[in-house]
């Protein structure tokens, strides 16, 4: 979670323009053979669309949008994340040996960190397959903020999607980070073996995907930020129990993103410390922040809640939505901490 390294400003997360073509290569220990199988679909700044094939200990990936390829091997580091490191690639800008940092969800969600320097824009995917179920899909989201986000802006919503064959068409009841409603918005996709293309509504052309299992990512182009969500649950979740779990992650916050770790506190909060940059995430070094605690405060829709986080300079308020997907808790958080700068943190449950 947060730290005080996390309170530096970075260039935009969507607005960086930077790609998987520089990542910064890593070395570091404490691995093991990979196991992780699964297809998924997905996106990262500034709009680049992504898809991504792990099969045990390798991998192949595809930058859609700049027709690169990349394979490589993937060792499960001892911290709970995963390192894919590159053997072969098309894209002119990356070494062989040069690597990122991963949480997956098997056979249902993928988030990576471009290992080195932490001012890389992330990769949100989800897997594909089927599209959701019918004739009913409930989601809960919160905002990747677009360039030029304020505080009055949509940060987080839940939609109620009528599917029909392939097309889903919805409501969507949007809110400000504080809860004041918004007037509701309306989108229509088209969905291809999980794939999601906008089709129409009020909204900004979108690119995702949506999982039968319950998560969703999506993408509005170029400086105009995403979504990132679960499945709503039918009844509340069990804040209680989400306090005395333990998750692994990421914070990203104006293109700086950082391994994060959070573990009970014995009362119901979380501690949150993010790793040392570098080789932190595989040696199981934390950073020097002294981490966070977080508390979770309220649930005014289910699946949707309240979160305190105290540092050290201050508490601040952020929303995110959760639910058990495949069999652990994830948890999509969207937060500003009053001065201008939004944040999104991504956990898994451990």
């Amino acid at each position: 979670m947060r730290t005080i390294s996390i309170r530096k400003c970075m260039t935009g997360l969507l607005a960086a323009g930077l790609s998987f073509g520089l990542i910064a290569g890593c070395g570091g220990g404490g691995v093991s053979s990979g196991g992780s199988t699964g297809s998924f679909f997905g996106t990262q700044g500034p709009g680049d669309v992504w898809t991504w094939n792990l099969n045990g200990s390798t991998f192949t990936a595809t930058n859609k949008t700049k027709s690169y390829t990349y394979s490589g091997t993937i060792a499960q580091l001892k911290t709970g994340f995963m390192k894919l490191t590159i053997t072969s690639t098309t894209d002119p800008n990356v070494s062989v040996g040069n690597s990122a940092y991963a949480i997956e969800l098997p056979g249902t969600a993928l988030v990576l960190k471009p290992a080195g320097a932490d001012t890389h824009p992330p990769i949100f995917a989800a897997s594909l397959g089927t599209n959701p179920p019918g004739p009913i899909a409930n989601f809960n989201y919160v905002k990747i903020a677009p360039q030029g986000w304020v505080g009055t802006d949509e940060a987080y919503g839940h939609v109620s999607f009528a599917v029909n064959g392939d097309s889903y068409t919805g409501t969507v009841k949007e809110f400000e980070l504080n809860g004041t409603a918004l007037p509701d918005g309306h989108a229509v996709f088209t969905g291809d073996n999980g794939q999601m293309t906008q089709t129409g509504g009020n909204g900004s052309s979108a690119t995702g995907a949506m999982t039968p299992s319950g998560v969703c990512v999506l993408d509005y182009g170029p400086g105009q930020g995403g979504t990132i969500g679960v499945e709503q649950p039918a009844a509340n979740v069990d804040l209680a129990t989400i306090g005395g779990d333990s998750f692994k992650g990421f914070m990203i916050k104006q293109g700086k993103t950082e391994c994060v770790s959070c573990t009970p506190n014995g009362d119901g909060t979380l501690h949150g410390n993010g790793y040392a940059l570098g080789t932190g995430v595989e040696t199981g070094t934390l950073d020097g922040g002294g981490g966070v605690t977080v508390s979770f405060t309220s649930q005014p829709n289910p699946g949707l809640v309240k979160v305190s986080i105290v540092t050290s300079g201050g508490n601040e308020q952020i929303v995110a939505c959760l639910n058990q997907v495949g069999g652990k808790y994830m948890i999509f958080g969207f937060g500003w901490d009053g001065i201008g700068t939004p944040y999104n943190i991504v956990l898994v449950q451990s």
